[in-house]
């Protein structure tokens, strides 16, 4: 039997560190401003709907399941049983360049709903935010090559999809808090279809 030659120049746990950190790093510069009025939105929507492209949409669809644990109506775009956006209620995007066109369609359509838009992006001067009433920046660059140039060891926007997560994970906690949402009443929401 060949031995397979060591072909990383360092180990999983080192690699994770520095993932870690960066997430850290990003989470850190966040501004807190926009903060509230994104958590006040959340409380106040009839419905909450959720969308992002590629993996922003599959961190939108975490935040989606999370928040009908804890017994708000959410939904994800483009699912056959997500109803009518409408005044009163809340859109939330996710897309790292905030110029991806499906997302910042989607958002326009929720806008001219009046409904409330909230952004969540890496680039606050973008197409998406030109239709958000709530903008949450990550301040995450782009990446567009494999070094660490550019802020990450990264492939391209996978840094802005952890932060998101992380992010949204955060108010997840703080609305479990705020609803004084029990683990037994989260679990009764759980999807037993599985």
């Amino acid at each position: 039997m060949k031995l397979i030659k060591k072909i990383t120049p360092q180990g999983i746990k080192p690699t994770t560190k520095i993932i870690l950190t960066e997430i850290h790093s990003v989470l850190d510069k966040i501004n807190e401003g926009p903060f509230e009025q994104f958590f006040s939105s959340i409380l106040e929507a009839k419905n909450i709907f959720v969308t992002g492209q590629g993996r922003s949409g599959l961190v939108s669809r975490t935040f989606a399941m999370r928040l009908t644990h804890i017994g708000l109506n959410a939904y994800c775009v483009g699912d056959a049983t997500t109803p009518n956006i409408d005044k009163g209620d809340l859109l939330i995007a996710c897309s790292s360049s905030g110029s991806t066109h499906i997302t910042c369609y989607i958002a326009e359509l929720a806008k001219k709903s009046f409904a409330t838009v909230a952004a969540i992006t890496s680039q606050k001067n973008s197409h998406l935010t030109g239709f958000a009433d709530i903008i949450i920046e990550l301040p995450v660059q782009e990446i567009r090559t494999h070094n660490k140039i550019n802020g990450s060891i990264q492939f391209r926007s996978t840094l802005f999809e952890q932060a998101c997560l992380v992010y949204l994970d955060g108010v997840i906690h703080l609305l479990v808090t705020k609803l004084r949402s029990s683990e037994q009443e989260m679990n009764k929401r759980h999807s037993n279809l599985e």
